[in-house]
């Protein structure tokens, strides 16, 4: 029983690690098909619905987002500045730097979507 405790410990002690790498001004990377949000409220609900765990709810709610352009899903990595992190809200403010027609655009993400 001991070695899965120390095992849960450090898996919360490397995310706890992790967070604390999301900086403002830092350049990092977004995951492949990460779900990028234009608005707060958007991705406060989808992190409701995620965390609920209704992949039915979840599933409809991402259809909706995406398909009226209110979110969007990119098949790549791409390159971000971070502009803040709010841990309290689990919400990272991005612009997107990678070369193209949406560089430069303001996104919020889950920080789960971070890379580094």
């Amino acid at each position: 029983m001991r070695p899965l405790l120390s095992l849960l410990l450090l898996a919360a002690l490397n995310g706890s690690a992790f967070a604390g790498d999301i900086t403002k001004g830092a350049a990092m990377q977004v995951k492949p098909n990460s779900i990028w949000f234009q608005d707060n409220g958007q991705l406060a609900h989808w992190q409701t619905l995620k965390q609920a765990g209704n992949s039915q709810a979840l599933a409809a709610y991402e259809k909706k987002v995406l398909g009226s352009r209110d979110a969007w899903q990119f098949t790549y990595q791409l390159d971000v500045k971070v502009l803040g992190y709010t841990p309290a809200q689990h919400r990272v403010s991005v612009e997107m730097t990678t070369d193209g027609r949406m560089k430069g655009t303001d996104w919020v993400l889950d920080p789960d979507a971070i890379v580094q």
